[in-house]
């Protein structure tokens, strides 16, 4: 039996593992509650991502800051168009099961251009030929179908999930290129694509997470309320319904409509409800734009002297937070509510790195 082969037969059993974890978490269904927000597991996936983060903090995270420091910008982002181009065929897939037909088979193209001019997906010349990039998987197709979303998971490794989503572990595994091709590859190089993708994913995620650890003061809750919050955008291709039928949260936990927005199609940022009201109530009006947050000011000087390389003129403020000190890297304007918002999220539409930028209120900016 070939090294490949071995690896087939590896994730069939671990597809088949989520497929009987799916069976299992059918039955918490029934206690998932919104006075729980659907996860009455919670203990076991709290101390499942405890293990994670460990994980993350000895290993992967040195790992992926020394590639993010080492790497060029434009190597970097190769890699990660390389990654989302051979796994696009399980958007394409979702497209057409979601009855998106037009949608499917531009997508489709997208996936042809890019993967022969685009010098096998290193390149993103689709995007500039007007095939916008989408996000569609097979959790999201089941919701389509009317399947409830169930209890919250958090897996080994792959962190935050559902027991809708878990069965995208197949279908994104068998529309896969990498997957097939490790059957013609060698074990060294199958590795070397492996890992290279989770440091990849890890770098994408990277401002996002310091966001989190810098602001959450329990940091499970937040990412699961974020987490929700990003799996309706997607559900909803933007266009999230005043009050989802999926939504557990009280509008009232959001504040008011400088952050709701009326009629606005792109989703809240995942903070915590109580810092949200709070913010409502003391009528502040002047935003800050953070790009990221960073432990060590070396590391927000060098993301700030990135991003002035891209024509983004940014600055480093320090703030302590929970009796920690942190260095935030963001744009040094003020701004309204809205526009704050809306400059955000068109940071990190820009670029890659950005991934977590938020807006937060400036101190002593009153109404």
């Amino acid at each position: 039996m070939t090294w490949s082969t071995l690896d087939l037969h590896r994730r069939w059993l671990s597809a088949a593992q989520g497929m009987a974890l799916l069976a299992m978490s059918m039955l918490l269904v029934s206690c998932a509650t919104p006075e729980n927000h659907y996860d009455p597991i919670e203990p076991v996936n709290r101390f499942t991502d405890g293990v994670n983060d460990a994980v993350d903090r000895v290993a992967l995270k040195p790992v992926t800051q020394a590639y993010r420091d080492l790497t060029p910008d434009v190597l970097k982002r190769g890699i990660s168009n390389f990654y989302d181009n051979w796994s696009y065929l399980n958007t394409v897939l979702n497209d057409f099961l979601q009855g998106k037909g037009k949608q499917g088979f531009e997508d489709f193209g997208r996936f042809l251009v890019n993967s022969t001019i685009g010098l096998g997906g290193l390149v993103d010349v689709a995007s500039g030929m007007g095939l916008e990039k989408h996000e569609e998987d097979f959790g999201q197709t089941l919701a389509v179908w009317g399947v409830g979303r169930g209890a919250y998971l958090i897996y080994p490794v792959f962190g935050p999930n559902s027991v809708r989503k878990t069965p995208d572990f197949l279908t994104s595994t068998l529309t896969d290129g990498l997957f097939w091709l490790s059957f013609v590859i060698s074990p060294q190089a199958t590795l070397a694509l492996t890992a290279l993708k989770f440091i990849d994913l890890r770098s994408r995620a990277m401002s996002a997470t310091n966001m989190r650890d810098e602001l959450a003061l329990d940091p499970y809750v937040f990412t699961r309320e974020a987490w929700f919050q990003h799996r309706d955008y997607l559900i909803h291709d933007g266009k999230i319904p005043k009050k989802s039928q999926e939504d557990d949260w009280e509008e009232d936990d959001w504040g008011d409509e400088d952050w709701q927005g009326k009629g606005a199609a792109d989703p809240i940022p995942p903070y915590r409800a109580e810092t949200m009201r709070s913010e409502a109530r003391s009528g502040l009006r002047s935003y800050h734009v953070n790009l990221s947050s960073h432990a060590i000011r070396r590391e927000a000087e060098d993301m700030r002297r990135r991003l002035e390389e891209k024509g983004i003129h940014a600055e480093v403020a320090g703030v302590d937070v929970g009796g920690r000190h942190w260095f935030r890297v963001r744009l040094p304007e003020l701004f309204s509510p809205q526009v704050a918002r809306r400059k955000a999220e068109a940071m990190r539409e820009l670029l890659p790195d950005l991934q977590g930028a938020w807006a937060s209120p400036a101190s002593g900016s009153g109404g």
